[in-house]
């Protein structure tokens, strides 16, 4: 579908969200933003690398579902020259200039069939698809059978979770009232914001391997001390507070609310966490697994 064919995208709070209604993230520029800081934080929670894989340095073929601005793949090119990549994404925001030859961007929902024949691909990334995915075991069985055998996945997550880092009872999670919104209008939406712990029955069910998933903390607030979590910190905060409902329009809007009430709401949400832990944190978790030989 060229740029021209395409329906007109739906607007809900001042941003921009895919025609479907399905895609609770928008495409606008404010978010592009937040996916460059995004990247930029995940690069960091694995010391500068771009997957948690280990990927063998002959690897042929490489998918990336949720490619976003397309920022992932590019600089996959530059380690992997040898590799075909390419990027899925519903939304057509990707860099048409300057492309290095192997990589390749479709326009798609990520849970439309792919344009890869059963078992040609090497490596299957996917990251920060929650809010776009309403059928995650179709997509992890879609994953496997596009996969070679000993083909390996990566999927990686942000949590939409705070936890206490002082708790004597291990993840304690608080739940402040904006959060206890959040999941009502995700209910109400049939979507998922928080997949991950669920990902690895669901990985099981389409037949992988090896499953392991892999847990950074991000600090929320000032109270780390260590210059490593500082950093994540500084990162996390550009996306918290200054692109804070870049989420939150198409899904609150679908759930009968208003602006005014969400206004209502949303500016309470870190006094209410300050106020139950000295401590918050959230997660990213990193899932992997591979396809048996």
């Amino acid at each position: 579908m060229s740029p021209t064919d395409e329906p007109p995208c739906i607007e809900a709070w001042g941003h921009k969200y895919h025609h479907s209604g399905r895609i609770f993230v928008p495409f606008d520029e404010k978010e592009q933003q937040r996916m460059v800081v995004t990247h930029k934080l995940y690069r960091h929670c694995l010391s500068g690398a771009l997957t948690a894989t280990r990927i063998p340095l002959e690897v042929k073929h490489i998918l990336d579902l949720g490619t976003g601005t397309g920022l992932w793949p590019l600089e996959m090119a530059a380690r992997y020259p040898q590799a075909e990549i390419l990027g899925i994404d519903a939304s057509r925001i990707q860099r048409t200039t300057a492309v290095p030859p192997n990589v390749k961007f479709v326009i798609d929902n990520v849970e439309n069939p792919w344009p890869c024949p059963p078992e040609s691909l090497d490596f299957i990334h996917a990251r920060g698809l929650a809010g776009g995915v309403s059928d995650w075991p179709g997509l992890f069985k879609q994953a496997y059978e596009k996969l070679k055998p000993g083909g390996l996945l990566e999927w990686s997550e942000m949590a939409i979770q705070i936890f206490d880092f002082d708790s004597n009872l291990g993840d304690a999670e608080l739940c402040p009232k904006f959060l206890e919104s959040w999941r009502d209008a995700a209910k109400r939406n049939n979507i998922d914001f928080s997949p991950s712990p669920n990902g690895p029955l669901w990985l099981v069910e389409a037949g992988f391997e090896n499953i392991v998933q892999r847990t950074e903390i991000i600090p929320v607030g000032d109270w780390a001390q260590d210059e490593n979590m500082r950093t994540r910190k500084a990162l996390f905060s550009d996306i918290f507070m200054d692109h804070f409902d870049n989420h939150c329009g198409l899904l609150f809007t679908n759930a009968g609310w208003t602006r005014e009430q969400f206004d209502a709401v949303a500016p309470t949400f870190m006094e209410d966490i300050k106020a139950e832990s000295s401590k918050p944190y959230t997660m990213i978790v990193f899932t992997t697994a591979r396809k048996p030989r």
